[in-house]
């Protein structure tokens, strides 16, 4: 790490019994609330907690967005944004890339002494 690496905020939330994150300014809306049920054939929707673990999630939502893709993800809980040095950020291994339960995730990072991985929702498939 040099001083000049860049930093990216990453908001850090929990699901599926892991923490994982996605870059801050692509979180559109976060909304704990029981409308955003209505919202599902508007968006993709992924409840994540389901999706990597078989376990619905019982937290909130929010909405990433990245120009003209966008989808609602369920999550346990938001911990935190957190500021992070790219450069500490480790891309994930092919092999990982390659099985459809973790293709969706670019890299694994540090937050204190926890690892979190970094979603690319893009990568998502229904």
């Amino acid at each position: 790490m040099t001083p000049s690496d860049p930093v990216l905020p990453l908001l850090v939330f929990e699901a599926a019994d892991c923490l994982m994150a996605v870059p801050a300014s692509e979180v559109a809306e976060l909304d704990a609330g029981l409308h955003t049920y209505k919202k599902k054939g508007q968006t993709p929707f992924f409840d994540l907690g389901e999706y990597f673990g078989s376990r619905e999630s019982d937290g909130p939502w929010l909405r990433w967005a990245r120009g003209t893709s966008s989808a609602w993800l369920r999550v346990r809980r938001v911990i935190d944004v957190v500021p992070v040095t790219l450069g500490l950020l480790t891309p994930m291994p092919a092999v990982f890339k390659a099985r459809k339960p973790s293709r969706a995730f670019l890299a694994a990072g540090l937050r204190g002494d926890e690892v979190f991985l970094l979603l690319d929702p893009a990568r998502f498939t229904q």
